[in-house]
């Protein structure tokens, strides 16, 4: 990995500016985009989390530029353990769902609907249970099963959670019975 790009991405902070910088500079320069991969799969890295910030924004606005990786994404995307990655693959898991520009296959789909369930019954923080709520209504359009499953959870659940749990699973019921 390019040591220039990997002390960018090591010394990045939240912040918008910083994030939509780092995003910018793969846009312009797509030969790191493999590199970003690596830096945010690796989960040894103490930053990888860092590096999914910037694919979370890839994700929503140019998920074509993601295609070559997708597969590695969603073969470790059930690996991570850091709550800012949870977050931030829970965001890049929604924003492939959505997209009209690329197309999943079953495979890649199947495991993004299998850690959405696992975030929603586990210990994730509420973000990710949103996301993956958000997510799972997509893949209910194709999958009957998602919508019993997605509507006995969010039932289970409800009085348990917190206020932004509530609003998010208020919304995907309303979109379930439509």
């Amino acid at each position: 990995m390019d040591s220039v790009f990997h002390n960018r991405i090591a010394k990045s902070n939240a912040s918008t500016n910083c994030r939509n910088g780092n995003r910018d500079f793969v846009l312009e320069n797509p030969k790191y985009l493999k590199d970003l991969v690596a830096f945010a799969t690796d989960l040894t890295n103490k930053n990888h989390y860092k590096a999914i910030w910037i694919i979370e924004m890839l994700a929503e606005t140019h998920p074509k530029m993601l295609v070559p990786y997708i597969d590695l994404i969603c073969e470790n995307i059930s690996k991570y353990k850091h709550e800012s990655a949870i977050r931030g693959m829970s965001r890049t898991a929604y924003y492939l769902s959505i997209s009209k520009s690329i197309t999943l296959t079953e495979i890649q789909q199947e495991k993004l609907i299998t850690i959405c369930l696992d975030w929603l019954i586990g210990d994730a923080k509420v973000a990710p249970k949103a996301y993956a709520m958000y997510t799972l209504i997509q893949y209910a359009k194709k999958h009957d099963w998602i919508k019993e499953e997605l509507t006995t959870i969010i039932h289970k659940d409800f009085f348990n959670q917190s206020n932004g749990y509530k609003a998010a699973a208020r919304e995907v019921l309303l979109q379930l019975s439509k």
